[in-house]
């Protein structure tokens, strides 16, 4: 089964935020585990922002160690590039509009994933965002619990 994550539940491990042990569990439960390249990038830039926002309270090397911590996470996610199919995508499911931008070319990649899935129903997709995740259940992903 396949285990597409968004930034927002792998930010909860990262910086232990509130929701974190729920998080790990998610993370630790799949195998599986895919996203959109938009992962790296979010999380980078999340964690970096992060730490721009909060340096003067955190250790020095605070920033290399999350950032080495990322990195160990993201090896375990086969990450999608953003290409024509998921254009295509996004273009013909007006329903996208619902969320962000980021979050539509998630679940347009979600979506790439599910529908070359030889069992779509086979397929979960995890998200701390109420829009991205009211969405995931109107596409009919199997999700986490909000």
């Amino acid at each position: 089964m396949v285990s597409y994550f968004d930034s927002s539940v792998l930010m909860t491990i990262i910086l232990h935020e509130p929701r974190m042990k729920e998080a790990e569990s998610l993370w630790k439960l799949s195998s599986n585990k895919a996203s959109s390249i938009l992962l790296r990038i979010e999380s980078l830039v999340s964690l970096r922002r992060f730490y721009e926002h909060n340096k003067h309270r955190l250790e020095t090397n605070w920033l290399a160690l999350k950032t080495s911590e990322l990195n160990n996470f993201l090896r375990e996610v086969t990450c999608l590039i953003i290409d024509k199919t998921i254009e295509n995508i996004t273009l013909q499911n007006k329903n996208l509009a619902k969320c962000r931008t980021l979050d539509a070319i998630h679940l347009a990649t979600a979506l790439d994933i599910k529908n070359n899935s030889n069992n779509a129903y086979d397929m979960k997709l995890y998200t701390f965002d109420v829009n991205m995740y009211d969405l995931a259940k109107d596409f009919d992903f199997i999700t986490n619990i909000l």
